[in-house]
């Protein structure tokens, strides 16, 4: 017989050593990509390190710029003047008796609103210039030129509710009159509670020498949102035809809340009319808070420790409460709180992402991707951090990578979902192919159970008429004393005793299954020879298998050792198999041959009967199979002969098996394994 052999897989020190490795190389190649992120981002502007502006103070407001030959090539920084205009939002007719205000004065007159006044001397030209507003914050602004309106962004206005806020810079264009530029701007800032409207300084530069081309901050800011936008359809796409997984769900969310953050961070929303500045201003801090909601909800699913799902639900809450207040109460309360909001972040945040990444210290294929990304982000912002505190201590432009940092690791939580899909839609189809496999064994086992109740219907119902019928008879005989033959007496009772030593095997063979399925046939067993029970099988039920004309053989080796068995157990299987040689053989020879093989003692049963065909070898022992005719040509049998032989000899500790050829008889054997 085959045996087959399941053994565990053996991992090599080297596999073991590799998975031990797995987190430090994919931190390491974290921390190389970002390394690469910086030199792409920052490098032009080491390498390009000439300054490109000159910085020029004013005296009095006048900004003389007649005698400087750079600006051809380079821009003029106008610095704020000594006097400003708190307050007051000043026009060209109220510039003569507006009353300005010493800058030294700033901080102590916070001013939600205020104007400036650059006075601008150049050449005495037609040449247009570019004026830039540079802000701290975000402002609404207008700017006057030689008394003419030449720029807006949003409103300013002496009141909250009619100002509309904009970004923190503001480019506009502007000729100068018999080489002077008398420029006024007004600036608005009510949105935020620690800063009223601030000082700008003015970038000014000659338009024909401005260098051109290039991609500006919103193209940029365009770019990445498409991005964004396009793995969250794809991420949504995935979710709501193939996996519908949860977390492709949320990490779709995340991804459309990086979208409208960088849409705003990045001025792409000025392009856009049906945004507002105030709500714009409102959204920058909302989608801050659906990130954090969205990315905890998502890295959720790698959580298993009960700390890390007390930070996520605590990051979780925090960004709903404050999300509340975005849109119930007034901006400068929800900035006035943003500091504490922060706060709670970096608590949960920190020894979360620390937490996750142990805990996914022996990481597969998804977790992997999904720890990359996760690094390459947070060693990013770690980067921008340092770079905006100096801490790199060099002069060049300070270029965040953060924004390329988060596209990598949009990049990377997708090819981690997709992998995740991958397997769940596996394990799905799995799933199944199981089931279908299920349901067909269910209904074939239903079947099966149908036939065997009509099966059983049918065998119980012909001894009961056989029984019935001669019992009959032989009281009508009984009747009749002078008729009476006593030797025929006695052939219709061993008659009647048969069949009903076969009705009793029939509703034995039923109540077995019933206790094997249930777990509750017990094994007696004990030292017996085995061929006393075969004799003993024999005596006991000879008038059941004394059909047919057959002649029965018993062959037994002489001095065959005890076996521990069950002997009412084991008779029951020689019985079985006996009954089951005497219906499949007419005029034949059955034969029962015992001996011994290595440890085992070996029993035979065999008939030169019918035979079974080679297609129905593997179903022989399942639960209500039955061979479809017996030797007079109807269907017989429970079905449950055979599975009950199995079970036993299987509970002895031994085999069984069966050796067949159609029309030339069957053997059966079975092993019982010696002390």
């Amino acid at each position: 017989m085959d045996k087959y052999i399941s053994s565990g897989e053996q991992v090599t020190g080297i596999q073991y050593f590799k998975n031990r490795d797995t987190l430090p190389i994919v931190i390491l190649a974290a921390l190389l990509i970002t390394i690469v992120l910086m030199l792409l981002v920052r490098l032009p502007g080491m390498i390009d390190s000439e300054d490109k502006s000159i910085t020029i103070t004013g005296e009095n407001g006048i900004y003389d710029l007649t005698g400087i030959a750079e600006l051809e090539e380079k821009s003029a920084i106008l610095l704020p003047g000594p006097l400003y205009y708190p307050s007051t939002l000043m026009t060209p007719e109220t510039a003569k008796t507006d009353l300005p205000v010493s800058t030294e004065q700033f901080d102590a007159l916070r001013a939600d609103y205020l104007s400036q006044r650059f006075v601008v001397l150049v050449p005495d030209n037609s040449d247009v210039y570019t004026l830039t507003f540079n802000l701290s914050g975000r402002h609404a602004m207008r700017v006057y030129v030689n008394g003419k309106i030449v720029g807006q962004a949003g409103n300013p206005s002496a009141t909250k509710q009619g100002t509309e806020v904009w970004e923190n810079n503001l480019t506009c264009y502007a000729s100068p009159k018999d080489g002077v530029m008398d420029i006024i701007l007004q600036s608005a800032q009510y949105y935020h509670y620690r800063i009223g409207a601030q000082l700008a300084a003015l970038s000014i530069q000659n338009t024909a020498f401005a260098a051109g081309g290039g991609l500006t901050v919103d193209m940029i800011g365009f770019f990445l949102m498409g991005a964004f936008v396009c793995a969250a359809v794809l991420l949504l796409f995935i979710y709501l035809l193939l996996s519908h997984t949860k977390a492709t769900l949320f990490f779709a969310l995340a991804c459309l809340s990086m979208a409208l953050r960088e849409c705003i961070q990045s001025q792409a929303w000025t392009h856009l009319s049906f945004l507002s500045g105030n709500t714009s201003f409102m959204l920058e801090y909302m989608s801050v808070a659906l990130l954090t909601i969205f990315l905890s909800l998502y890295l959720g699913q790698y959580i298993e420790k009960q700390f890390l799902h007390a930070a996520q639900y605590t990051a979780i809450a925090g960004s709903l409460a404050y999300a509340v207040c975005l849109l119930v109460c007034d901006s400068v309360f929800y900035t006035a709180i943003l500091k504490y909001y922060q706060a709670l972040l970096v608590l949960c945040i920190v020894p979360g992402i620390a937490g996750l990444i142990w805990t996914m210290r022996n990481p597969n294929r998804e977790q992997r991707a999904a720890i990359f990304g996760i690094a390459v982000f947070f060693l990013a912002a770690v980067s921008d951090i340092m770079l905006y505190n100096n801490l790199f201590g060099y002069q060049h432009p300070r270029t965040p990578i953060s924004e390329a940092a988060m596209l990598v690791f949009v990049v990377a939580q997708t090819v981690s979902l997709f992998l995740m899909n991958n397997r769940v839609l596996a394990e799905a189809k799995d799933a199944e192919e199981k089931l279908a496999a299920e349901k067909d064994s269910l209904e074939t086992l239903n079947r099966m159970k149908t036939e065997f109740l009509g099966n059983v219907s049918h065998e119980l119902k012909t001894p009961l008429t056989v029984m019935s019928g001669y019992a009959q008879t032989t009281g009508q005989l009984a009747e009749r004393p002078g008729e009476l033959d006593g030797g025929e007496v006695t052939r219709r009772m061993k008659l009647i005793s048969s069949e009903a030593e076969r009705l009793s095997l029939m509703v034995g063979q039923v109540l077995d299954v019933t206790r094997m399925e249930e777990g509750r046939m017990a094994m007696e067993k004990r030292s017996c020879h085995i061929d006393e029970i075969i004799h003993t099988a024999v005596e006991t039920h000879y008038p059941m298998l004394n059909k047919n004309a057959n002649r029965l053989e018993i062959h037994i080796d002489p001095g065959l050792p005890a076996v521990s068995a069950d002997p009412a157990r084991i008779s029951q299987v020689i019985v079985n198999l006996i009954s089951n040689a005497v219906r499949f053989t007419a005029n034949g020879l059955i034969t029962i041959s015992v001996k011994r093989e290595n440890k085992n003692i070996v029993v035979h049963v065999a008939d030169n009967g019918t035979g079974i065909a080679p297609e129905r070898f593997p179903y022989l022992f399942r639960r209500y199979y039955h061979k479809e005719k017996a030797g007079s040509g109807q269907n017989t049998g429970t079905g449950l002969g055979l599975y009950i032989c199995k079970k036993i000899v299987e509970q002895h500790g031994g085999s069984i098996w069966i050796e067949s050829k159609e029309l030339a008889g069957t053997s059966v054997f079975f092993s019982l394994p010696l002390p």
